[in-house]
Order: C-alpha cells, then structure tokens, then sequence
C-alpha cells in the first residue's frame, strides 16, 4: 500500500512524527511531497494557509506530487489544498487524511463525488483551545495583559476602562457558543469555577447535553444572559457572521466576547463599533479577517480588547496529537473497528470501496 504524506517544504518538509504514525499502519509504502512550491517565504505561507482557510482549496494551485503519486492509496497533509481538479489527478486514492481539524482546505463534496473517503483530526487540539480560551476571558477581563505591559513601561496602573466590570467568576454566567470537542472542554474546565454555563448550538436536543452541567437555551438567550460569551463553532456558510451587531448589542454592558475559533463567525465591524463606543465590557480575539492582522486595523487603538496572533491550538501536544490521531483512524476504517473522524461515510457504500478496503486490511497486516 501506498501513502503520499504532504508537507511544506518551506517548513521542513514532513515532519518524522507524521513518518513515524504512518508506519504504525503496517506494511506500507511512503513517499513525501509538498504543496507549496509556487512560495518562497515563510511568510508566504502564512498568507497561503489564511487564504485556504478563507477561499478553499482552489485558492492554491494544484502539488505536482499529485500527479507524480497517482497510484497512491492513501495521500495525508494538513493544508495541502485538496481541491476537485488535485484529487481527480489521485486516480488510485480511496482515503484523504487531513491533519487538522477544519475542512477548508478540501472539497469535501468532490471527495465524494470521487469516491475518496475524508477523514480529520477533530478533536486534536481541543484541550490547547479550550485551554487558551479560559486564559483569554481571564486575562481580558482581569487585565493581566494589559497590567503586564504597564510594569514594563515603568506603570504601576490599577485603573482600567472596564474597571466597573472585573468580577468573581463565581456565581456569574457563562455563555458558550457551539457545543463540540472544544465547548464540551470549556464547560467541564470552567465548572470549577462554580459559573452557571449555558450553550447554543442549532444541532443539539436537550437530552444531548443531559449530565453536562449545561442547560441548552436559544441563540438570544445566551447573548441577553450570559456575562462571557466564548465562540466554539464551525465557520460555514451557514455560520458566517452568525454573531452580528444584533446579537452584539443584545449583550449586557459588563459582559466581554472571547473569539478563539473562526473570525468569519463573527461581524468585527459590528464588534469594533461595540467596543469603541462601550456597549459592551471588552472582548479577546485570537481570529482575525485578515492575518496577520494589518498594522493600522483599529483594533490595536482599544483599550478594552486583548489581541493574539492565532495562537490558540499551538501547543506541542496538539501537533503530536494530530498525526497521531489521523493514522489511528485511517487504520480503524480499514481494520473495521471505528468510523471517528469519517466526514462521509456514505462513500464506504460506493462500488468496489468494501473490496479496497479487505484487500488494504490483508496488506497492512502483511
């Protein structure tokens, strides 16, 4: 069997620890290559990855390794843009493994149509994002940051704009939007602060959230209540700008917004004229529409908003995670024992998938 793992050359290629998971597999065949020779920079890349995240998959054009490794049976990458035209040339390939969480930068619909299997990490970076979420709301609402950068310029500040509203977090609410991996985290780390927490999510009953410690209220409940509101969902068409100036101005004057997951979620022109004007308390973004964030975005002129460079799922443990997750469950499709991270499963009903799949079981075990 055959895996084309994708890297970035500019950062090194393929790492050894997406090498070392794919041997896990069995006896397998595995070659490199890379998506981004048409860029030079580092920099560049950066630009790159923001633009697939935003445009798709077509917003890059199509590796030369795809058609080098037509006969590959699996092909991997974290943000290898795997556009319809790309996959079309992976005449042989029956799995896309893609290492990360978000699907922006694969036509899932054409995987499809393809007869590709799409399976994701979801999930790999949960704790780094609930994790750095927690530390946003506190450090935007108990100026930590803001207090830091005073001591360094000489400051001995105690005086800041949101000064009526720094709080206890007991007893107080807390709001989270969308109720995944990374919500679910939220809500279990933050109930030791004995918050009363409440969540929204449009594909959940009642009973789904039965013995978290939620309760699950409609969209304009959770704004008008809540005293922190943290976003966790997923930026669709569906999503975007599912937090606008009507939900924003629905909030309490003393309540902050904290935004580590999709900056499309959310009307940063509705949010800027809500904080400038204090409407709301403040705000903590990590996600931004353009990234890196321009150097005259009027964000940085606040003072009741704390800024972060997309940061938040960047721990050491969330890359070894990823690698790691996305060959365990390639290797559980086809040993038939988990379909956790299967984003259309409907494809294991194609013609011939169920044949590929005992023939790969038989040659992984050797």
């Amino acid at each position: 069997m055959k895996i084309l793992c994708m890297g970035e050359g500019i950062r090194s290629g393929v790492s050894e620890h997406v090498l070392e998971n794919a041997r896990k597999l069995g006896k397998v065949d595995i070659v490199t290559g890379f998506w981004d020779g048409h860029l030079t920079t580092s920099e560049s890349l950066t630009v790159a990855t923001r633009t697939l995240e935003k445009e798709g998959p077509d917003s890059q054009p199509v590796p030369p390794a795809f058609a080098e490794n037509a006969d590959a049976d699996i092909v991997v990458g974290s943000f290898c843009p795997f556009s319809r035209s790309g996959m079309a040339q992976l005449t042989n390939c029956k799995i896309v493994g893609v290492i990360r969480a978000g699907l922006e930068n694969i036509d899932v619909k054409a995987a499809t149509d393809q007869g590709k299997l799409v399976v994701n990490a979801t999930g790999r970076n949960a704790h780094a994002v609930s994790d750095y979420a927690i530390g946003m709301l506190l450090a935007e609402m108990r100026n930590i940051a803001r207090s830091n950068r005073a001591m360094l310029e000489g400051r001995w500040s105690a005086r800041f704009s949101n000064q009526g509203s720094t709080f206890d977090l007991n007893g107080k609410t807390l709001g989270i939007f969308g109720f995944g991996f990374i919500g679910r985290l939220v809500a279990k780390k933050m109930s030791g602060f004995e918050m009363r927490i409440i969540v929204h999510d449009p594909y959940l009953k009642p009973e789904d959230v039965a013995g978290d410690g939620v309760e699950l209220v409609d969209k304009e409940t959770l704004f008008a209540e809540s005293d922190f509101v943290t976003l966790h969902a997923r930026w669709t068409e569906e999503s975007h700008h599912v937090v606008g100036k009507k939900e924003i101005d629905a909030m309490k004057k003393t309540a902050y917004l904290i935004n580590t997951a999709r900056s499309g979620l959310m009307d940063y022109d509705a949010l800027y004229d809500a904080l400038a004007n204090k409407r709301i308390a403040g705000a903590a973004l990590d996600v931004f529409d353009d990234e890196p964030l321009p150097i005259d975005n009027p964000f940085y002129k606040l003072e009741n908003v704390t800024l972060t460079p997309h940061r938040a799922g960047g721990t050491l443990d969330a890359q070894l995670n990823s690698p790691r997750l996305i060959f365990e469950r390639i290797g559980n499709v086809i040993r038939g024992e988990s379909l956790v991270g299967v984003v259309n499963p409907e494809v294991l009903k194609t013609p011939g998938f169920a044949e590929w799949l005992e023939k790969a079981k038989k040659e992984l075990e050797g």
